[in-house]
């Protein structure tokens, strides 16, 4: 099944995440603002593109979209050259970049709405550590991924979990390439079959994989959920989907307590390890706004530097506003938009 999905690597986190990738078989491909940073790794050049006049955007969201939009017919034929038709995209970045967090919001807008594909998000939030600009270009572009509307699964990774963020890229790795696992373990007893891993990567909301060893419980595999590389859990008890490859004595009842009940569950028996796949949770909105409070108790400091960001800082609060219901011809209305239309909506 890996062969059917391509992955997108935008900027240098997204570089360095698609590196490790595509040592599993992963057909990925790279694109960045700066020659620099794709001349760091080492892979096939037809798998890497350099946007024109792009000298590297210094976490300058705006320039990153201005110069993604004048050079977007030839990243559209470079994906298609170097990816081909696939059944399903994954766009991975970081949120608090120039290159990555600028581009990838308005680009799977483009495959999904314009071109009809289907596309998830492999997304890094920023740890504490980072600058406050980090911080306010991952504020921002989590605002633009919240109003995707026919985007599929969205991994959240944190740098906040752990003090590497080498550790953190080889554990995604290493989880999401077990979710293509699953035929090594089919049975009698039963199986996971293409479609249902197909319904957990494409069903829209945040997505959560974790792991524990089968002498572990399940006590264990609940902690690795909430406390592992991804993104804090809303605890809003909402699941849509679980994917369960199991060789612990699953306790359903203690799982549902602690995390949530789900719709439907997809299940087999794992004699190595036991892994559980999470779909369709809800973005993690209280990790952003701890970063919307960082930004805002800085607001005087920004201010001094920049006096245009007083408008940024006030629109700092999408997590508090109402979004407004569209009507159901809307989607429509936009797949008729050409592409600088599109990306003139994420300018303006």
């Amino acid at each position: 099944m890996k062969n059917k999905i391509g992955v997108i690597c935008i900027g240098q986190a997204g570089g360095n995440l698609g590196f490790l990738l595509k040592k599993e078989n992963f057909d990925v491909a790279f694109i960045n603002s700066s020659k620099g940073d794709l001349d760091t790794l080492n892979i096939d050049e037809s798998k890497k593109y350099h946007i024109k006049d792009g000298l590297g955007c210094a976490k300058d969201r705006t320039t990153a979209k201005q110069i993604a939009q004048k050079d977007f017919s030839n990243i559209n034929e470079f994906l298609n050259k170097s990816l081909g038709e696939k059944e399903f995209y994954y766009i991975a970045f970081s949120t608090g970049g120039g290159t990555g967090s600028g581009i990838s919001p308005v680009l799977a807008d483009i495959l999904t709405t314009h071109l009809g594909k289907k596309v998830g998000l492999i997304t890094i939030l920023p740890s504490d550590k980072d600058t406050l600009q980090a911080h306010i270009n991952a504020y921002e572009c989590v605002q633009e991924i919240s109003n995707l509307k026919n985007i599929c699964s969205t991994f959240v990774v944190d740098n906040n979990r752990k003090n590497s963020i080498a550790q953190i890229n080889e554990k995604f790795v290493k989880l999401f390439n077990k979710i293509f696992d699953y035929k090594k373990y089919e049975t009698i007893k039963g199986n996971i079959d293409e479609a249902e891993i197909l319904k957990l990567l494409e069903t829209k909301g945040m997505i959560n994989i974790a792991s524990c060893k089968n002498e572990e419980t399940t006590n264990k595999l609940i902690e690795n959920i909430k406390n592992d590389i991804f993104a804090p859990l809303e605890n809003d008890g909402k699941i849509k989907y679980l994917g369960l490859s199991k060789g612990i004595n699953f306790d359903e009842a203690m799982f549902s307590k602690e995390i949530g009940k789900y719709l439907d569950k997809f299940e087999n028996t794992n004699k190595e390890y036991t892994l559980a796949i999470l779909s369709g949770l809800t973005l993690p909105f209280k990790r952003v706004k701890d970063m919307k409070e960082k930004i805002l108790a800085e607001k005087e400091t920004i201010l001094s530097f920049e006096k245009e960001t007083e408008q940024r800082l006030e629109d700092i609060d999408f997590l508090t506003k109402k979004v407004p219901i569209k009507e159901e011809n809307s989607n429509i209305e936009k797949q008729k938009l050409d592409v600088n239309d599109l990306f003139a909506q994420y300018l303006n």
